[in-house]
């Protein structure tokens, strides 16, 4: 039997194509989970100032503070983590995976790393972070000597005289 471009597809053939495109949706996103593109998903991160500190807020929903890592490295905060896909099954439903037809699939899941670059004296020995209600909040307390004007003489060798002193 043959169909036009328009026409129906056998029952037979229409289900051999929608197990097979599954089977491939499937594939492509155990692939997408286990190497993902680099900026495939990136937390919305708050940067601000107070007096004494910066304050850095990351949206991670979905994220367990095992698998978040901050580390601080030549004035470069960075925050890496991984989202964990939880199976549709884990939510208290009995079916199997082989049931389950995914109707609008937004959610991003995989490994991220956020990069703040910071232009400020931080005290790395008061730094803080904690995750709640999937807000990651790091406080970084600015260095005592951070924002202070510092005057630097300037000696003129030929007369002996120092500028910039008041």
């Amino acid at each position: 039997m043959t169909t036009g471009p328009l026409g129906p597809l056998p029952g037979e053939f229409s289900e051999q194509l929608r197990e097979q495109l599954r089977r491939l949706l499937m594939h492509f996103d155990e692939i997408r989970t286990l190497a993902p593109t680099p900026g495939a998903w990136l937390p919305s991160v708050d940067l601000c100032e107070l007096d004494d500190a910066l304050l850095v807020r990351a949206e991670l929903p979905g994220v367990s503070v095992e698998n978040v890592r901050v580390t601080i490295l030549d004035g470069v905060l960075k925050i890496e983590g991984r989202k964990e896909r939880t199976s549709p099954r884990a939510s208290g439903g009995a079916h199997e995976e082989k049931s389950i037809r995914f109707l609008c699939l937004e959610r991003s899941y995989g490994t991220f790393t956020r990069s703040v670059a910071l232009k400020w004296t931080i005290d790395v020995q008061k730094v803080s972070a904690r995750l709640a209600n999937g807000i990651l909040q790091i406080r970084l307390p600015k260095a005592q000597e951070c924002g202070r004007e510092i005057v630097v003489p300037v000696v003129d060798e030929n007369k002996g005289q120092v500028s910039g002193v008041s």
